[in-house]
């Protein structure tokens, strides 16, 4: 059976590995004539170092980060020198919340009903991943949707 991939969720933490995530999320968008939901999940700190924001606070945290991920996206088409950008008539929602990534992510993927997750990851190597983990790593573990993770090249 070969799937078909309709709805792509790509997870960006604003990073240059995620940047060149979006590459294969707008390849696989393109090849299967599929949309594009992109989601922010900036990390809730620790209850002790966590300063509850006030509900205003939080509005303009979100509408801040939703513009930064409109510029990226400018910047992503001046990068390919395309003057009409058509990368953003693939983009169909941008989601900004605050929380664990993994769980946001997973849980954002499973109430859009998306096909495929695309995300980058920033590649520490062995003994951070087995000290700290990463989020890539913990989504291919834990989600039920299929991931794609897109390892940012040496340089």
């Amino acid at each position: 059976m070969i799937p078909k991939i309709k709805k792509v969720l790509y997870a960006t933490d604003l990073s240059e590995s995620a940047s060149h995530a979006f590459g294969y999320a707008i390849a696989v968008a393109f090849s299967n004539d599929a949309k594009i939901s992109i989601i922010n999940v900036y990390e809730k700190l620790s209850n002790n170092l966590n300063i509850q924001m006030r509900s205003n606070d939080f509005d303009t945290a979100k509408e801040k980060l939703s513009e930064k991920i409109k510029s990226k996206l400018d910047i992503y088409c001046k990068n390919e020198k395309i003057e009409e950008c058509l990368f953003t008539k693939l983009i169909e929602n941008i989601y900004v919340t605050a929380g664990t990534p993994v769980e946001e992510i997973i849980d954002q993927a499973k109430a859009g009903a998306y096909d495929l997750i695309v995300m980058g990851t920033h590649g520490h190597g062995f003994l951070y991943s087995a000290l700290m983990g990463s989020t890539a790593q913990k989504m291919v573990h834990q989600s039920d949707i299929p991931v794609m993770v897109v390892r940012l090249p040496e340089k």
